[in-house]
């Protein structure tokens, strides 16, 4: 990997591209998922989920969402039931995108320190290509990730390794120069399937504590994403 410090200058460990994962990792949308879940629940005569609930539903996309959703609540939905539930959700949660989502603190300041450093960088996550990038534009987001790949019909999400090789490779970066940054067991196995580095966040959605799953290094706040990346070169070593 590439080291890139303070000043500029380039040494032996740092990553020359950052992807990060967006719901969980970038961003905190629980509570519009949550109000979106909910509002479909009710339509549908269901008990709604408090927060803390819908946060363990969330890391792989709007069709798991809304099925472990009725599963939970006993219902088993078809295929095409689950096609039409997954479609209303996706409306609803259309019209609360970012009411009440936010950038996780020091979030913006890790972004600017990379692009003043020359690192290239992009997003790679489950959530549709639609909201995804009007999420990034909503926080201003795009003008550090140079690349978003979202969820689209017929493409394969996390784990799978396909989003994030498309990432990198529309970013022209390799894998080996490369680290993922994400808060789930699905962004650790991503990483680990295409054979790059991991940071795992550990406040972000994910049942599993962050470094039972044995990224490359974890942090609890962005406040340690340098001291993540120091680490990365000390393992290279």
């Amino acid at each position: 990997m590439t080291n890139v410090h303070a000043s500029g200058t380039r040494g032996a460990s740092w990553p020359a591209a950052v992807v990060f994962d967006l719901d969980g990792t970038l961003v905190d949308s629980a509570g519009d998922i949550t109000t979106s879940l909910n509002e479909l629940l009710i339509a549908r005569r269901l008990s709604p989920f408090p927060e803390d609930t819908v946060r363990d539903f969330v890391g792989d996309g709007s069709k798991a969402l809304v099925q472990r959703a009725f599963q939970t609540r006993g219902v088993m939905l078809s295929a095409e039931e689950l096609q039409i539930a997954v479609a209303s959700y996706d409306e609803i949660y259309g019209r609360h995108l970012v009411e009440q989502t936010y950038v996780y603190d020091g979030a913006i300041d890790v972004l600017a320190r990379l692009k003043t450093r020359g690192i290239r960088m992009g997003i790679c996550t489950n959530k549709f290509q639609d909201k995804a990038e009007r999420v990034a534009v909503h926080f201003g987001l795009d003008k550090y990730a140079e690349v978003i790949v979202g969820g689209v019909p017929g493409r394969p999400g996390k784990p799978s390794p396909i989003m994030l090789i498309e990432t990198l490779e529309a970013l022209e970066m390799p894998r080996e120069d490369a680290v993922l940054v994400g808060d789930s067991t699905f962004d650790v196995q991503c990483a680990r399937a295409a054979g790059v580095a991991v940071i795992g966040v550990t406040f972000g959605y994910s049942q599993t504590p962050m470094r039972k799953l044995n990224p490359d290094a974890a942090i609890d706040s962005y406040a340690e994403f340098a001291k993540a990346c120091d680490s990365l070169r000390i393992k290279a070593a």
